[in-house]
């Protein structure tokens, strides 16, 4: 996997219909639950890698888990519609934007604490960072996912990870707070992880606050070469510009880059959107791209390659928001 798109964490949760109070968020009476930064109409194209969405009614961005769980209270009383929102890096989010509120995690669930072989990161903490903080300490397990992008939230969330592992082999608990703001802490098991995935992709109840990993000892100065060779060939090997990474998972015993470029796939162009010539699991922003351009292009990969091969490729990246324009 290329990217932790996801990646990146981001899920939406629907209003409970028996409510009787609007579903519009109002500033003003959020602004009185949290102490974090509240803001109207925020366009979330500055908060996504490949540099596109609209906007979203309400961006709260929530100082820390205390403050998270007042505003699940208030979203769950008054049946109000939430996104949870992570760094961006694979998501596509509609010209339309969100409806409702879309948060963002502060930084005090950045933080990352070391204890013996237990490592405890917040779910905004970068993967990468954290894996380098392991081999500080001369910790492995980290090494398969330490070079990918994303947050550690993200990468739980899709389970990510590489031919030398996955996220989810070092994973003690989850830490969570549920949508009507109560506290709880998953075991592994209770994540049910699979290739690529977990239960929080269908689990919208839940946002990911901190997880605690065990390690085990290792040779530090021996992880910190792979992780800066891997980083450097991925640098050296995958597309510049903006992107949200890899945007099809793998199928079964295949490449989903490997088979676009065999479909010829690499170059096509929707507006200012393109699959790269570098590697065709990527579609670049190259142009002021809109949503719609990189959303159709990809509907329109998915045809070549189902045309070409008999195989219907998976988003790996969330796609996320209203989308009145088609998407073929």
């Amino acid at each position: 996997m290329s990217n932790t798109q996801e990646g990146d964490m981001l899920r939406e949760c629907r209003p409970c219909e028996s409510s009787q109070i609007s579903c519009t968020p109002d500033s003003r009476s959020i602004s009185e639950v949290v102490r974090g930064r509240v803001v109207e109409n925020e366009p979330l194209a500055r908060y996504t890698a490949i540099g596109v969405g609209g906007p979203a009614d309400l961006l709260v961005e929530v100082a820390d888990e205390d403050d998270l769980c007042a505003l699940m209270r208030c979203v769950s009383t008054h049946g109000l519609p939430w996104t949870i929102l992570g760094d961006g890096t694979n998501v596509l989010i509609s010209d339309q934007g969100i409806r409702g509120i879309v948060i963002r995690l502060g930084e005090a669930l950045c933080a990352i604490d070391v204890d013996g072989q237990r490592m405890t990161a917040g779910s905004c903490a970068a993967i990468s960072k954290v894996a380098d903080v392991a081999a500080e300490h001369n910790l492995a397990g980290l090494e398969g996912v330490g070079t990918v992008p994303g947050t550690v939230g993200g990468a739980i969330v899709m389970n990510a990870g590489t031919h030398r592992g996955y996220i989810d082999e070092v994973v003690t608990a989850v830490s969570v707070v549920g949508a009507s703001g109560e506290k709880m802490v998953l075991s592994r098991e209770d994540c049910g992880f699979t290739y690529r995935s977990s239960r929080f992709q269908t689990d919208r109840s839940l946002i990911i606050t901190s997880v605690e990993f065990t390690l085990r000892p290792g040779d530090g100065e021996a992880i910190r070469r792979h992780l800066e060779d891997v980083r450097k060939h991925r640098l050296e090997t995958q597309p510049r510009g903006r992107s949200a990474g890899c945007f099809f998972k793998n199928p079964p015993n295949s490449s989903a880059g490997k088979l676009i470029e065999a479909a010829g796939g690499k170059g096509m162009r929707e507006g200012g959107a393109v699959v790269s010539d570098t590697h065709a699991n990527f579609i670049i922003n190259e142009n002021n791209a809109t949503a719609a351009d990189i959303r159709r292009l990809a509907e329109r990969v998915r045809e070549l390659v189902r045309e070409k091969h008999g195989i219907e490729l998976e988003y790996e990246v969330r796609i996320l928001g209203e989308w009145q324009e088609a998407a073929s």
